[in-house]
């Protein structure tokens, strides 16, 4: 299944963008109304950046997770009781709504593999991935290992506690990983403390990035 839901017509700002021009320029404003973010996959990582980088002013993403929400998801993923059993994409969509109404997604029900990731991400301008499958992550990195744009992935975010061992380095040029690249969900529990903090990670490098650009 593919949704496609856009808001690209021109119109007043809303009470909540209105309220970001307290803490941006009018560069930076724009420049961050007009990038296109890519998440691949929306569970614990990716619905938590992609709130995040709403809340920062973000408004034009495309989003692709072949899963619904389930209970053993609403730990550490940035869903609600009443969106179980609804695709992720779509529950995503509502509550990143709810932080700015007139948000822009394109959204896609759908697995991501190596013959669909470079089509479905063609139009962003900066790359998230949001994986739990190590295979899923390394399929990531070499789809996009020669592409010039900002990529942030990330790997080693279970458990809890040592929380200072979740650093970002430097892959390559644009390219950044977050986590301790050790702690996988496959070794322990996934929890919100550590996911969370790499998702906020995730998210300030791609802020960090737009901003950098205006220099």
């Amino acid at each position: 299944m593919v949704k496609v839901t856009r808001n690209y017509t021109l119109r007043s700002l809303n009470e909540f963008e209105i309220g970001l021009e307290r803490y941006y320029s009018q560069e930076a404003l724009e420049a961050i109304r007009n990038t296109v973010i890519g998440i691949a996959g929306c569970g614990g990582l990716g619905s938590n950046c992609a709130i995040m980088l709403a809340r920062c002013g973000f408004r034009n993403f495309i989003i692709v997770d072949c899963d619904v929400v389930e209970p053993s998801n609403l730990n550490r993923q940035h869903y609600f009781i009443h969106q179980i059993g609804i695709p992720k994409v779509e529950a995503l969509l509502e509550v990143l709504r709810r932080v700015n109404p007139d948000i822009s997604v394109e959204f896609y029900h759908q697995r991501v593999n190596e013959n669909n990731i470079q089509e479905l991400f063609s139009d962003a301008h900066v790359l998230v991935e949001a994986f739990d499958s190590t295979i899923a992550k390394q399929m990531f990195y070499e789809a996009f290992h020669n592409d010039k744009r900002c990529r942030i992935m990330a790997s080693g975010i279970a458990g809890f506690g040592h929380s200072d061992e979740i650093i970002t380095r430097c892959l390559s040029y644009n390219c950044y990983i977050v986590g301790d690249e050790t702690r996988d969900i496959k070794q322990e529990v996934p929890l919100a403390p550590r996911v969370t903090i790499a998702a906020a990670k995730q998210a300030d490098i791609v802020l960090s990035h737009v901003l950098k650009n205006l220099d």
